[in-house]
């Protein structure tokens, strides 16, 4: 029986045509070619790169490989519109997966024979992995100069990774996050019937992902194949924090968006007959106490202030009481 490609899903932008930019797209670029399955195709979706030398590198790359399709967008759409537009065209190339990749991210190298296996053998319609932190460099970071809440997540993926149906629960109520778009793979059947939100620029992959496992899809860990998680300035975080307006805009933009995508899984799990309504709010209480305990260790006192308030809206008083001190908020 023939085989279908997988496509890597590459969203890029350059806001002025850094040399950097260039260098650390064509390193993303090289991990997703030199594959140990090599049945694959890569879709690289420009958000509307503002300098022309943008498309240099991009036509040249397009020239280099013929598994390589690039996408020029003429407005700027943000990451989670970039990703759906990959995801339609990995669709018309005929892959049967889709493997996300950031533009300043590095694929591992057996990430698309691992993901196709697991997915053939078990019939996973989700398959992710844990990520390396490294600097601008490709030089590894060392954990505690880390922010906390990648740390977090990396504890969590070394200690308790999920897998399984319904993860979404307790993804909301007890993680950070799944795990980072350049470290997940997802059946192409699934991506395009779950897209990513559009009207977000920020946390769209958590959004992503909650869905994804509210709609029944089962989800697969596998530690084999980590990937190369770039953050530039690793003692405040990513960039995203910067471009949000800084700490507390980044974590109030945090639970608006991902608290959104809660609620259309709570949507979808009480259509499906897994929860109840009742149950449903309760477990969206329990993300907003959740998130600003998480929070709240990094200082953003007002924004967990905010939510812890949310949670109170939600709750009978005993309820209530009981998580807040589960949650130490």
């Amino acid at each position: 029986m023939a085989v279908s490609p997988a496509a890597f899903v590459i969203p890029f932008y350059s806001a002025d045509a850094a040399a950097q930019d260039e260098v650390l797209l064509r390193r993303a670029v090289a991990s997703a070619l030199h594959q140990t399955d090599d049945d694959l195709r890569l879709v690289i979706v420009d958000d509307a790169s503002p300098d022309p030398r943008s498309a240099v590198w991009l036509n040249e790359l397009c020239a280099s490989d013929p598994r390589i399709h690039v996408v020029r967008q003429q407005d700027n759409r943000g990451p989670g519109c970039c990703r759906n537009i990959g995801i339609r065209w990995a669709a018309k190339l005929g892959a049967d997966i889709v493997c996300f990749l950031d533009s300043d991210d590095e694929a591992h190298p057996s990430r698309v024979e691992v993901a196709r296996r697991l997915i053939v053998s078990t019939g996973a319609d989700v398959v992710y992995s844990t990520f390396v932190v490294v600097d601008a460099d490709g030089a590894e970071v060392p954990v505690p100069d880390i922010v906390s809440g990648v740390q977090i997540i990396l504890r969590d993926l070394e200690s308790r990774p999920l897998s399984g149906k319904e993860t979404w629960i307790e993804l909301a109520v007890d993680r950070d996050n799944l795990t980072i778009p350049s470290s997940l793979s997802v059946t192409t059947r699934l991506a395009q019937a779950v897209p990513f939100p559009e009207d977000a620029r920020f946390h769209e992959d958590m959004h992503t992902w909650l869905r994804y496992s509210a709609s029944g899809a089962e989800i697969m860990f596998t530690p084999d194949t980590p990937s190369r998680y770039r953050i530039i300035t690793a003692g405040r975080g990513s960039s995203s924090r910067e471009r949000a307006g800084g700490i507390d805009a980044f974590n109030r933009l945090r639970a608006n968006v991902i608290s959104g995508g809660l609620r259309e899984a709570i949507e979808m799990g009480v259509r499906r007959g897994v929860i109840s309504d009742t149950d449903g709010m309760e477990i969206l209480a329990r993300y907003y106490l959740n998130v600003a305990a998480m929070i709240g260790r990094e200082g953003s006192d007002a924004v967990a202030a905010e939510l812890v308030g949310r949670a109170r809206d939600l709750l009978p008083d005993q309820a209530y009481n009981r998580f807040r001190r589960h949650y130490g908020v």
